[in-house]
């Protein structure tokens, strides 16, 4: 029963990607994840399904200016752990270096936070095999834990996704 105490009280993140070339100086590759643990992560999806009411992924740029209030009002409210990290300039042509260099960043903060799961939106089949190829990677230069789990969820199945950007 103590197994099962500890994995509620486990530290999980759950990340997505964004990528700015308007309104910056120069173009930039972000990847951020929010941390909860899986007990208070019900909460936090009760909280985005709140917001949206869509039933389709939840995106900043497709919000009126009062559901983007509504919106960081709420999840603000949820008083959780955040963690953004960026790379740029960004070269268009090396996106997916941005990405894994990001990544492997990531893991870091999120390691060093307590954080035990990375669970990042899915992407094309290709990319997703990338991915998955780079995790052993990283695994293999130190940068990510032997025990950290990752995985990809399609964002309409990720909702606590939604909330890292």
């Amino acid at each position: 029963m103590e197994e099962a105490a500890d994995s509620n009280q486990a530290i999980y993140a759950w990340g997505d990607e964004s990528m700015r070339s308007v309104g910056v100086p120069a173009p930039i590759f972000l990847l951020g994840a929010v941390l909860t643990v899986v007990t208070a992560a019900a909460l936090a999806r009760e909280t985005i399904r709140s917001v949206n009411t869509t039933g389709h992924k939840l995106h900043w740029r497709d919000l009126e200016h009062k559901d983007k209030l509504h919106s960081a009002r709420a999840i603000a409210d949820l008083k959780l752990d955040h963690v953004v990290v960026a790379a740029g300039p960004l070269d268009p042509k090396r996106q997916e270096r941005a990405r894994a260099k990001c990544l492997e960043r990531l893991c870091w903060e999120i390691e060093t936070r307590g954080g035990k799961n990375l669970y990042l939106e899915a992407r094309t089949p290709s990319l997703n095999r990338r991915d998955r190829a780079l995790i052993p990677q990283l695994r293999g230069a130190k940068a990510l834990p032997l025990g950290r789990h990752q995985d990809l969820l399609p964002g309409s199945r990720g909702m606590s996704i939604w909330r890292a950007f």
